[in-house]
Order: C-alpha cells, then sequence, then structure tokens
C-alpha cells in the first residue's frame, strides 16, 4: 500500500511539472505568426546554394601586387578557370582584401578575403591546382570555339588530323576530339560536324560519336530530341553509325531500349558487332 501511495504521490508531481512547463512554453510562444517574404529577405539575397559550399576550397591565389598604392591578390577559382582580382575596396560580388601574410613569399602567403556575407575566407598558392585549373579553363575556352567555328562554317581541324590519308582513321580522330569533350555544351553541333564530312567512311565513327553524346544526355539533352534528330537521317550507313552511337550512349540509363536500338541497325553485320558490344557492356554493369 506504501508503495502504490509513493508512486501515485510521483504521478502527481511529474504531472504538476509538465503542465507549469506547459504553460511556460505557451506563455513564451504564444501562438505562431505569419510568415512573409521578407522573413526571407535575408536567405534570398545571399543563399548559401548559389556559392561553393567550399568556397575557400574552390580559390588558390595566383600571385599579389600592389597597384596605385593598393595591395591587389590575384585568384583562380579551380571550378571554372576564371580569374579573380580582389583590393581592399569590395568589388561587384561584395568581395575584398582584408590582410596578406609573407608577402615576400608567395608560395607560403595566405591571402584573407571577406565575402559579401560577411565572412572571412582563406585562399593559399598551390602550383598543382593553379595548373590543373588553367587546363580547365582552355579546354572550355577550346570547346567553346570549336563550336563557334562549326556553327559559322569557319572551323579548320586541326593539322594532325588533316595530315591522315586513311578516310576511317580520319574519323575515328575526329570523333575523339568529340568524346574528349569539345562539344558537350552543344552536342547537336557534333552531328554538324559528322555530316560536314563528305565521305561516308568518315562520318562514320563521327557520327556514333555525335549520337553517343546524345544518347548519354550530355549537355541536358532530352531522349525524344536525339530520336528526333536521328530519324532525320536516311536509312543506311549514315543512320546504322548514328544508332550505334545512341544504343552505346543509353547502356547507363536504358538497357533495353539500348538494346533494342542496336537491333534496329539495318547493316546485318553491323548490327550483330553493335549488338553483342552492346550486350557485353550491359553484362559488364
Amino acid at each position: 500500500m506504501n508503495f502504490v501511495r509513493a508512486t501515485f504521490a510521483i504521478l502527481i508531481v511529474f504531472s504538476l511539472l509538465i503542465a507549469s512547463r506547459t504553460r511556460s512554453v505557451s506563455a513564451e510562444f504564444p501562438g505562431l505568426q505569419s510568415v512573409t517574404w521578407e522573413t526571407f529577405e535575408d536567405l534570398l539575397e545571399s543563399s548559401p546554394f548559389t556559392r561553393p559550399l567550399n568556397l575557400s576550397g574552390a580559390l588558390v591565389l595566383t600571385g599579389v601586387a600592389e597597384v596605385n598604392g593598393r595591395p591587389v591578390a590575384t585568384i583562380i577559382d579551380t571550378q571554372n578557370g576564371a580569374s579573380i582580382a580582389v583590393t581592399t575596396t569590395p568589388d561587384e560580388h561584395g568581395w575584398k582584401l582584408i590582410d596578406f601574410s609573407e608577402g615576400d613569399d608567395i608560395e607560403i602567403g595566405v591571402a584573407t578575403l571577406a565575402t559579401d556575407g560577411g565572412d572571412e575566407i582563406k585562399v593559399y598558392y598551390d602550383e598543382d591546382r593553379i595548373r590543373e585549373a588553367i587546363k580547365k579553363r582552355d579546354f572550355a575556352n577550346t570547346s567553346r570555339s570549336l563550336v563557334t567555328a562549326v556553327r559559322t562554317g569557319t572551323y579548320t581541324l586541326p593539322r594532325q588530323i588533316q595530315q591522315i590519308e586513311d578516310l576511317t582513321r580520319r574519323g575515328q580522330a575526329i570523333a575523339k576530339l568529340i568524346e574528349g569533350g569539345a562539344f558537350d555544351e552543344s552536342p547537336f553541333e557534333a552531328v554538324d560536324m559528322a555530316l560536314s564530312q563528305s565521305h561516308p567512311q568518315t562520318r562514320g565513327p563521327i557520327l556514333s560519336a555525335a549520337f553517343g553524346l546524345l544518347g548519354g544526355g550530355v549537355g541536358g539533352v532530352e531522349y525524344q530530341a536525339a530520336v528526333t534528330r536521328l530519324n532525320s537521317l536516311n536509312k543506311g550507313r549514315d543512320r546504322d553509325f548514328a544508332i550505334n552511337g545512341l544504343a552505346h550512349g543509353l547502356v547507363g540509363k536504358d538497357p533495353d531500349t539500348a538494346l533494342e536500338w542496336a537491333n534496329s541497325i539495318s547493316n546485318e553485320g553491323f548490327r550483330n558487332i553493335v549488338v553483342k558490344n552492346v550486350t557485353r557492356r550491359i553484362e559488364g554493369r
């Protein structure tokens, strides 16, 4: 009986404590407040999703100089190869240089930047990462210039490719340009590049590479758009090589459809080879 009374007393105490806590919480938060766009104004203006999560890790210090009596830090963005100059005056992005240590030796120097949000980040020199960022920038510039040249009809193949007399090998060399990413931003231009080649033996490998991009969805290309472009080709060698590329491009995301396309190739010998290769890739995954 004493045990029951003690247990009952404990329950009463806990009930009182919970009731007291409920009243205090209600007093502190009397009710839900209405939310307006102004509530999120700071978040919208300085969204954490519009910049790299590791900003310090994305930037590399490339040099420091004095211009008109003011220090200037030059920085490279390793994500896109863009060069940035930061001074003690905020730039258009609100960034400014607030400190630089070891000014006599860039290799151990540390530049401290302030962002528009008030964060401070430290940027260091790293020769290897600078070299990689420059390669990325140069490749992007080359890719854009290739696409522009194809559109305007002023593109000239590299001399090494022009010197290849074997027509099939020349097509394979151009295909490597495409597979290397030269047309990733505008893959339909790769198809135009292929069709601009006069000899079928050259066009074939290029069409396969071009439709490999389309089948893989490179550049955000939708599957139906790739199919529409393929269906614009006449039946025969060109279409078969285009199907070869499309099928291989689809292996990673839709193997069943990839195999269907491979089996639709008109030339029996070529069809058997493509079906075998596509099947092997599917089984390998």
